[in-house]
C-alpha cells in the first residue's frame, strides 16, 4: 500500500476536529514520556522511534478508541500465542496481542488527568525495555 501522508501535519489535516484532539493528546503523553523520540509516518500513522528502532504507533483508523500500540518494530519475532514478560504496568492498562505488543486506549478527556502519570509510566516502562 503506498503512504498516503508523507508527514504527521498531513495525517493530522486529514482527521476530523476530535480525531485530530485525541491524537494530539497521545502525542503529548508519548512525548512527555519520552522527549527524545523521533516523531515519523509510518503505516499511515504517527510511529514513534527510540534509537532508530519504531516502538510506538498512534492508531487513529476506524470509529473505535484512539489507540497507543506499543511494540518492538520488526527486530524481534513476534508469537501470539506466548504471554507478555513486561511488568510495567501496574495498573493493568495494556492489552496484549502478543508477546511483545500491546495497546493503550486513550482515556476520554474527562479522565485522562486522572490517568496521565500512569499512562506516561507505563509508555516509558515500555521504551525501557529492549
Amino acid at each position: 500500500m503506498p503512504a498516503k501522508f508523507a508527514t504527521v501535519d498531513e495525517y493530522l489535516a486529514a482527521q476530523t476536529p476530535d480525531r485530530r484532539a485525541d491524537v494530539e493528546r497521545f502525542r503529548a503523553l508519548v512525548i512527555e514520556a519520552e522527549p527524545g523520540l523521533v516523531e515519523v509516518v509510518k503505516w499511515n500513522s504517527p510511529n514513534y522511534t527510540l534509537h532508530g528502532a519504531v516502538r510506538a504507533t498512534i492508531n487513529a483508523a476506524g470509529r473505535g478508541p484512539v489507540r497507543l500500540i506499543l511494540h518492538f518494530g520488526t527486530g524481534r519475532v513476534e508469537d501470539k500465542g506466548a504471554a507478555p514478560t513486561f511488568d510495567g504496568d501496574p495498573e493493568g492498562l495494556l492489552s496484549w496481542h502478543s508477546d511483545i505488543r500491546a495497546s493503550l486506549i486513550l482515556p476520554t478527556a474527562g479522565d485522562l488527568p486522572r490517568e496521565r502519570d500512569a499512562i506516561v509510566a507505563v509508555i516509558r516502562a515500555w521504551l525501557d525495555q529492549s
